[in-house]
């Protein structure tokens, strides 16, 4: 199987304050996981890309 290697973005808008940082942090958490094939996370400004 073909492993994609790259950086990660991701973009969230709308939704209470602790919904949105809880999706964050766990985007982050399991972006550490696999340093091996996730370079950089980005997050894009207001959830537009």
């Amino acid at each position: 199987m073909t492993v994609l290697k790259g950086n990660l973005m991701f973009g969230q808008s709308g939704g209470p304050t602790a919904g949105i940082n809880t999706s964050a942090a766990g985007v982050f958490e399991e972006a550490l996981k696999h340093p091996d094939t996730i370079g950089k996370v980005y997050g894009a400004a207001h959830g537009i890309v």
